[in-house]
C-alpha cells in the first residue's frame, strides 16, 4: 500500500513538472474564466509586442488595479489591488495544460483558483 501511495505522489509531482515545462507565453493570450468567484482575465499583446492584462471581479465586475506583471521561466506573476476591498494580492499562474491555468493567490486572500481559456 505504501508503494502505491508513493508511486501516485511521484506521478502527480512528475505531471505537474511536465505541465510547467510546457509554458509558452503565447498561450496566455485570451479570455480566461475561473472555476469559482475570483477574477476574469483578459491577456493580450500591445502594438509593441508587450503582454498586457486586465482582471475583473466575477462578483462586482470592477476592474482590479495592476501593480506589476512579470513573465518568469514557468509562470506569470501578477500583483494587483482590488480597491473596492483594499486587498493586495500576488497571483502566480502556472499552466496545467494549454487551456488551463492554476493560480496561487497570496496576500489578503490565500487561495488556489483554476482558470479555463474560453477564447
Amino acid at each position: 500500500m505504501k508503494k502505491v501511495f508513493l508511486i501516485t505522489v511521484f506521478a502527480l509531482l512528475s505531471f505537474n513538472v511536465k505541465a510547467q515545462e510546457k509554458f509558452v507565453t503565447e498561450d496566455l493570450i485570451g479570455y480566461w474564466e475561473p472555476n469559482k468567484h475570483a477574477t476574469q482575465l483578459v491577456i493580450w499583446k500591445d502594438v509593441n509586442n508587450n503582454f498586457q492584462m486586465v482582471e475583473f471581479s466575477t462578483i462586482s465586475g470592477i476592474q482590479l488595479r495592476l501593480l506589476s506583471m512579470k513573465l518568469k521561466e514557468n509562470a506569470l506573476v501578477v500583483k494587483t489591488v482590488f480597491d473596492e476591498k483594499k486587498w493586495v494580492t500576488e497571483c502566480t499562474y502556472v499552466f496545467i495544460d494549454k487551456n488551463t491555468l492554476q493560480c496561487t493567490v497570496k496576500g489578503n486572500i490565500n487561495d488556489t483558483v483554476i482558470y479555463t481559456k474560453i477564447k
